[in-house]
């Protein structure tokens, strides 16, 4: 209903932005004596010749009102809602090894997201910024850490409700500090073997698979 005035004026904007526009006219048009009738034929006209694709303009009784085909723009008619793209974030992640064979792994923060999981640690890469620069970054802000960058392990893309994440997943060697926890709740080494005993993020549970395979 809603494109069928749509189009019999050229509506310049999408139908949800113009509703009391729309039912404005839909009033004018209406017979009072028959309004149940004249619905019941504007849904039917929307459903067999003003349809969304292909309208079939040329047996549409009301083609000569219609100025969205008198402009020859009836398929660009009703202009739809122009959505926001999903943001997009490119992250990099770090598993840390220091010489007895063990990885870092955080546990973050109770209240954000995905709160009390554990993870590799890591963050946004900012505008400009390698991975591999990100990462130290990253490791020395949230962990106090200095660490050399290696070799890329993965890359996993992943899709929550809002946005969607890359990890940029690299090997990484400790070379001094000893981790904190200061932006997170908990930091461990661990063993490969240990790290079905904490609950990962399902973006996490690709990394652990890479490395598993990588181990082998």
């Amino acid at each position: 209903m809603k494109r069928v005035l749509a189009r019999l004026v050229a509506l310049e904007v999408p139908p949800g932005r113009a509703l009391a526009q729309l039912w404005a006219l839909s009033e004018r048009l209406i017979d009072p004596e028959a309004g149940r009738d004249f619905n019941q034929a504007l849904m039917d006209l929307g459903a067999t010749v003003c349809t969304p694709q292909n309208p079939a303009c040329l047996i549409c009784p009301w083609r000569s009102s219609c100025r969205a085909y008198n402009l020859n723009i009836q398929t660009q008619v009703p202009m739809s809602e122009t959505r926001a793209p999903i943001p997009h974030k490119e992250i990099g992640v770090a598993v840390i090894w220091n010489d007895r064979g063990q990885v870092l792994i955080d546990r973050r923060k109770a209240d954000g997201l995905l709160g009390g999981l554990w993870e590799f640690p890591g963050g946004k890469v900012e505008p400009d910024e390698t991975i591999a620069a990100c990462i130290q970054r990253e490791i020395r802000e949230e962990l106090g850490i200095e660490i050399a960058v290696g070799d890329r392990l993965i890359v996993v893309d992943h899709a929550y409700t809002h946005f969607r994440v890359r990890l940029n997943v690299h090997h990484c060697r400790h070379l001094s500090g000893e981790p904190q926890a200061i932006a997170c709740d908990e930091v461990r080494w661990v063993l490969l073997s240990e790290l079905d005993a904490y609950p990962f993020p399902k973006a996490n549970l690709q990394i652990i698979a890479a490395l598993r395979q990588n181990n082998l």
